[in-house]
């Protein structure tokens, strides 16, 4: 009766081998899958919000909540959402408190105030300029205040950020490094430009369509009503944007 043979060590050591470079082809490959869903979910979460946003403005008359409510807009919202996981990017659930880093950390401490959305705090129903600086008059108008304007598919309302509110200025820096945190008193366009989804993120427009935004994008969409009015160039970009994708539209 012949003995079953059994392997070598140098056989097993050899089948370890190829599983390891194996392993090594296909993990970045399922990485890059994984970060192509987690954007896939991400739009359909903004997706979501579309519907809480109109939903909104459609009970409202056609107007969107005042400043003080958009700054809590995960209250403000809360009956048009079941969810709390909405307002999280499924490439962003972990708060900087607990270890996330930048672009790929949530804001808050708790279950129940975790985010990694921003809303852009010129959408309100509000009078007047507001954080807009300058030598405007009292009574312009910086505001949106109503989804039925023209230009809708460049104004944005809600996205991918590292707070949940901003006010962003066309004169706003890009972070000097890729993985800067935002600060207070920091200009807030910096909330918003973070490679999160592969140098995009998503947003919500006023048209109530979702897409990826190159991050030197943000500068060339209609924040306010006055965005850029001389037609400024864009900022100098720091050294990790050099090679993103240039977008000029004015």
């Amino acid at each position: 009766m012949n003995k079953r043979r059994g392997f070598t060590l140098i056989e097993l050591l050899v089948v370890i081998a190829i599983i390891a470079l194996l392993m090594a082809i296909l993990m970045p490959a399922l990485a890059r899958v994984r970060k192509q869903a987690e954007a896939v979910a991400c739009m359909a979460n903004l997706k979501q919000w579309a519907l809480a946003f109109s939903m909104y403005a459609e009970a409202n008359e056609s107007r969107f909540m005042d400043r003080d409510d958009a700054v809590g807009w995960p209250d403000t919202l809360e009956k048009y959402y079941e969810e709390p996981d909405l307002k999280l990017c499924p490439s962003a659930t972990v708060p900087y408190s607990e270890g996330g880093r930048n672009p790929y950390c949530a804001f808050g401490e708790s279950p129940d105030n975790k985010g990694s959305y921003c809303i852009n705090l010129w959408i309100p129903d509000e009078e007047g300029k507001g954080n807009l600086g300058g030598n405007y008059p009292p009574d312009f108008q910086a505001y949106w205040r109503t989804p039925d304007v023209k230009g809708s598919d460049t104004i944005p309302v809600f996205g991918c950020a590292n707070q949940g509110n901003a006010d962003p200025h066309h004169e706003d820096d890009p972070p000097e490094h890729e993985g800067d945190i935002w600060e207070p008193n920091a200009n807030e366009m910096k909330r918003f430009c973070i490679n999160r989804h592969n140098k995009d993120i998503n947003m919500l427009f006023l048209n109530w369509n979702v897409r990826k935004v190159g991050l030197k994008e943000l500068w060339e969409l209609d924040w306010h009503r006055d965005w850029n009015p001389r037609n400024d160039p864009p900022p100098d970009w720091p050294e990790w944007m050099k090679d993103y994708k240039d977008y000029y539209l004015y």
